[in-house]
């Protein structure tokens, strides 16, 4: 097995959520195994309500729209739908925080999207950070 990415994702920004899917692509493209741990906003971006009703926070709303058209418009994909591919290469797994989920009133499986493998503690996320050869915070 090659390199291993630790990727902590405490933010549920458009803007980093699309540059979490293309560093993780990138990773996956090396062959790293890469694991994406959703802290406290990462988690809230990833429940089934807020991405169906397509609540996109966004750090600069100033430039939201203009991102979102960019987007459109050179046709990159969702941080969803982008990160759905990668999930089919079998080496990008996705954990919620159980904390985070429980303060957003996500506490089981089913109350975020399909791309949410488990839900686990921080000791979890800490351990793989500690292993891993890459660790980055989004």
């Amino acid at each position: 097995m090659g390199k291993k990415m630790v990727i902590g994702v405490p933010s549920g920004s458009i803007e980093k959520l699309v540059c979490l899917s293309i560093v993780a692509g990138g990773a996956v493209a090396l062959d790293m195994e890469v694991e994406i741990y959703l802290l406290l906003m990462g988690a809230y971006a990833f429940k089934k309500d807020v991405v169906e009703n397509k609540k996109f926070l966004c750090e600069w709303p100033e430039l939201q729209e203009e991102m979102l058209a960019g987007m459109t418009a050179n046709k990159i994909s969702s941080p969803h739908d982008f990160l759905r591919e990668l999930k089919k290469s079998g080496n990008l797994h996705i954990h919620a925080c159980g904390t985070a989920g429980k303060i957003w009133g996500a506490k089981v499986l089913g109350d975020f999207v399909d791309l949410v493998d488990d839900i686990c503690g921080v000791a979890e996320y800490i351990t793989q950070a500690e292993e891993a050869g890459v660790h980055i915070v989004f």
